[in-house]
């Protein structure tokens, strides 16, 4: 075992110039994004704590439906940050070409699905014929915004991947505040629209990606930024990359997968001790995004900085920057933590919540302030064993573990034993600490640090 040396884990003042450049335009247009989806949980949360839930219920089936979304466009990822650093332009364009297609008949596959038996998607989660009625007046609308996510998301990523990151911050701007606008007006019926209630909340929704959407077509059109809309592409797919592609594709997929189903289940323990007060979770989730953007900062910046030089066969660089990115993100991490906990006790005034609900808030907010060095450690480590195509590590890390440690613990503990809702929410979080410990193990390992583009 070599000697840590400080040095290894900071790096010069270029270096973290290069990483912010990279990483502050993400988390702009992720806060942009996060600060109105918090906005539009205040909203339906004005509509009780039951609409809350009924949404958050509804959400974990478009949830598994992205996660496949997430594998497809991680693997593009991939393959165009190594193939962008070997200067291999073109591949580049034909990954995107792959993307899109492939998500496209992932999310109407999906979509189909919610239009034959939308009941029993909820009916997964819930019994409770209020929210089971609520949740599908969201799904009426919400379904017809998964091709278009699919088509935007790959846009996103493939720009991501190459240090295409400002124009996504003006595009997320602009889709958020239309978003936003219209949950005003739709949800409770303003300027003289019918008051639609969680229903008007997806139609906003449909109405914001569609936007979105249309943006990234006409930028692809408009051949302004590296890409460009390639139909005949897009039919006419080169199998010998989407072969490559699957290799990666597939775990990187299952993983995301498995890991969303996995974190249905835990919601399901949840929804089992306490199907109303789950709403005090998605609040949880919501606000605590908020700092988590910091993640989606750090993965821009890990998928260009370690692709990037992976792809270039700088491998013992690639080592380096890794190890200073995730240090560098647990300063951060520390920072957000500390602000976060402070206003854990003032976050319920937003909300129309119970006495029971706003204390079991600020309880689970402080929970996860504590635990966001230890999320950053385990996020950016899961991002760089994926920059290098380390797809079993991946699996292990994120899938494997979840099934073995958060779903078993929370079924057994819900099934089985008389917690309270709050103090299982602790149980399953306090287990994040082992997770980061299994992946700096998986780090140190090395067998992230190879070039894909090789081949």
């Amino acid at each position: 075992m070599g000697k840590i040396r400080l040095k290894d884990f900071i790096g010069d003042k270029p270096f973290y110039l290069q990483v912010t450049k990279i990483a502050l335009p993400i988390m702009a247009q992720q806060f942009v994004t996060t600060f109105v989806n918090l906005i539009d949980n205040i909203m339906v949360g004005g509509l009780g704590e039951s609409a809350l839930t009924a949404v958050s219920v509804a959400n974990r089936f478009y949830m598994i439906a992205a996660s496949v979304l997430w594998g497809l466009s991680g693997a593009a990822g991939i393959f165009i940050a190594q193939n962008y650093g070997a200067k291999k332009y073109e591949r580049c364009q034909k990954f995107l070409n792959l993307n899109i297609t492939l998500g496209i008949i992932v999310m109407a596959a999906f979509m189909s699905v919610l239009f034959i038996t939308p009941e029993w998607t909820l009916q997964l989660f819930s019994k409770n014929d209020e929210i089971i009625a609520r949740g599908l007046n969201y799904v009426k609308y919400a379904k017809f915004s998964y091709v278009p996510y699919s088509i935007s998301l790959a846009c996103i990523m493939a720009m991501q991947a190459i240090g295409q990151n400002k124009i996504q911050l003006k595009v997320g701007i602009v889709t958020v505040l239309t978003n936003t606008f219209l949950n005003w007006v739709l949800i409770y019926g303003n300027l003289g629209m019918p008051e639609m209630g969680v229903g008007g909340a997806a139609l906003a929704t449909l109405i914001a990606r569609l936007l979105e959407m249309t943006i990234y077509i006409l930028l692809l059109i408009g051949k302004n930024y590296f890409y460009r809309l390639d139909l005949k592409g897009l039919v006419k797919l080169d199998f010998s990359l989407f072969k490559s592609m699957l290799s990666k594709a597939v775990p990187l997929t299952a993983n995301e997968v498995l890991f969303q189903i996995g974190t249905s289940l835990v919601f399901k323990s949840y929804m089992r001790i306490d199907e109303i007060l789950v709403a005090a979770i998605s609040i949880v989730d919501t606000v605590m995004n908020i700092a988590f953007i910091i993640f989606s900062g750090l993965s821009a910046s890990i998928a260009i900085f370690i692709g990037g030089k992976l792809g270039s066969g700088k491998l013992d660089e690639a080592r380096s920057d890794a190890k200073r990115i995730i240090t560098f993100g647990v300063m951060v991490g520390i920072v957000i933590a500390g602000i976060m906990f402070t206003i854990a006790p003032y976050i319920h005034n937003l909300y129309e919540l119970s006495p029971q609900a706003q204390t079991a808030l600020k309880t689970m907010i402080r929970i996860k302030s504590c635990l966001v060095p230890v999320y950053v450690v385990t996020v950016c480590t899961f991002f760089v064993l994926r920059a290098g195509g380390d797809a079993v590590s991946t699996l292990i890390l994120d899938s494997g573990f979840l099934y073995t440690c958060p779903v078993l613990i929370s079924t057994v503990l819900s099934l089985f034993t008389p917690i309270g809702l709050v103090s299982l929410y602790i149980a399953t979080e306090s287990l994040e600490i082992i997770k980061m410990s299994l992946a700096i193990l998986l780090f140190r390992r090395g067998k992230w640090v190879k070039n894909l583009a090789e081949n």
